[in-house]
């Protein structure tokens, strides 16, 4: 067996721990689907083109009129195809469809989806969907230990069924960024009249969530820059009151204010409970939609943050895609700053490949983290998970074969990368532990 072949292998026996999902919970994906159903929840192939997938298949042509018939489940796996077909075809090569091509290997046995095929794969899609295909799917077939997951599904932080296998964050968008003051105050129970009233509420929920979370999340990235200003509760206050009266006589400035104000609050309770605050940096999901200006500020907008919050670990998500230069850099300066390739590997698989061997050049390897599938249906985590190890597999066979690393340092490498890092980082055995409380 020669070295790269070796450490192939070495790749593909090392469980992944999985820092970031959206996945749905089991149990709603054991629901009979009806006409409401979320594409996310088909019980056809289309349910392997509903998310990520789709956006490639819409830049390469799509119509919307066809994207929605597309994910209605009264439509046969033939009529979606024809109206398909074509733009799969276009896409083929890009990662996020080299994503389902692997996911349909794994999973059924199938080479690919073609007009012969997706009738046999939307069947074999239905006969998985039974009682424990999580623990099938993610342990068994990903060799996954673990996920990290953000559910889109609730507003806080998911009551999971199967907190071992489906960790979960607790978002403070709704508590800071996404303003939602019914929602939480309805949660907690409480009236806000004040800033202070607000204080309450946010600490009930860090209080009550906390302890079980595995790490804070937040995502405002998609709607602002990343500068959030140290603005006093004296200045928010007023404000504050002023959005519960009526937000609309707020100018956009005034709004940010508040934003920054809370932001900022639910960083220090984060930090009070000890759990890295997670933040999406770089390219936007969906199509026809990302401000690249704003986003190749992510990086620079970082380095305040993680100044005045040193005590605080930062996850920069998705390597701030294409601006990863730029994140290497971050890791590299900032003791509290960690990157995480969760997406990155089916945005771009050659990029990833290239920023695992510069990272490791650049910054500290305990810095990476190196896998998250960042999906909404669980099928299509094996595929990521195995174009992440091919691309990782290769980063380590190059780095050898150029000198840079000796083979004897690479086993090393790949436990602390697809494993050991995110065990330091988050206290996985602390939070399972609350919830069995």
């Amino acid at each position: 067996m020669s070295l790269a072949e070796e450490i192939a292998q070495l790749v593909e026996e090392t469980p992944f721990v999985d820092t970031h999902e959206h996945l749905l919970e089991e149990t709603t994906r054991l629901q009979a689907p009806g006409e409401a159903v979320r594409p996310q929840a088909l019980r056809d192939f289309s349910v392997l083109l509903s998310h990520y997938a789709d956006s490639d298949l819409v830049v390469a042509g799509l119509l919307p009129a066809d994207y929605q018939q597309l994910f209605r489940p009264d439509r046969s796996p033939q009529e979606k195809w024809k109206l398909v077909g074509k733009y799969y075809e276009r896409a083929r090569h890009t990662g996020y469809l080299q994503n389902v091509r692997e996911s349909v290997r794994m999973l059924y046995g199938i080479d690919d989806l073609s007009a012969e095929t997706v009738q046999q794969v939307s069947d074999r899609v239905a006969a998985l969907i039974k009682p424990g295909y999580y623990q099938h799917v993610l342990k068994e077939v990903s060799l996954v230990e673990h996920c990290q997951v953000n559910s889109l599904e609730e507003g806080l932080l998911m009551e999971t069924a199967q907190p071992e296998l489906l960790c979960q964050d607790l978002s403070f968008v709704r508590l800071s960024t996404g303003l939602d003051v019914p929602y939480v105050a309805k949660l907690a129970g409480r009236e806000v009249r004040s800033l202070q009233d607000w204080h309450q509420v946010i600490d009930w929920c860090f209080a009550t969530y906390g302890p079980r979370a595995i790490a804070v999340k937040n995502q405002s990235a998609y709607g602002r820059k990343l500068d959030y200003a140290q603005v006093s509760a004296q200045a928010a206050a007023p404000l504050f009151e002023q959005y519960l009266r009526d937000p609309g006589k707020l100018n956009a400035a005034e709004h940010q204010a508040i934003q920054d104000h809370l932001f900022h609050y639910c960083v220090r309770k984060a930090t009070e409970y000890k759990l890295p605050v997670k933040l999406h940096t770089g390219y936007y999901a969906g199509h026809s939609n990302m401000p690249l200006n704003r986003l190749r500020h992510n990086a620079g907008d970082m380095c305040e943050l993680l100044r005045q919050h040193p005590d605080t670990p930062f996850v920069i998500m998705h390597i701030t895609y294409p601006y990863q230069d730029e994140a290497i850099a971050v890791a590299k300066h900032y003791p509290n700053a960690y990157i995480d390739m969760c997406w990155a590997w089916i945005i771009n698989p050659l990029a990833g490949v290239r920023f695992v061997k510069e990272f490791l050049m650049a910054a500290p390897a305990n810095k990476l983290l190196t896998f998250g599938g960042d999906y909404m249906p669980v099928e299509l985590v094996p595929g990521h998970a195995r174009i992440a190890r091919r691309g990782l597999a290769q980063a380590l066979n190059e780095l050898v074969a150029e000198g840079w690393l000796a083979p004897r340092e690479v086993p090393v490498l790949v436990e602390r990368l697809m494993r050991g890092n995110a065990h330091e980082l988050f206290d996985y055995q602390g939070t399972l532990a609350n919830w069995k409380r």
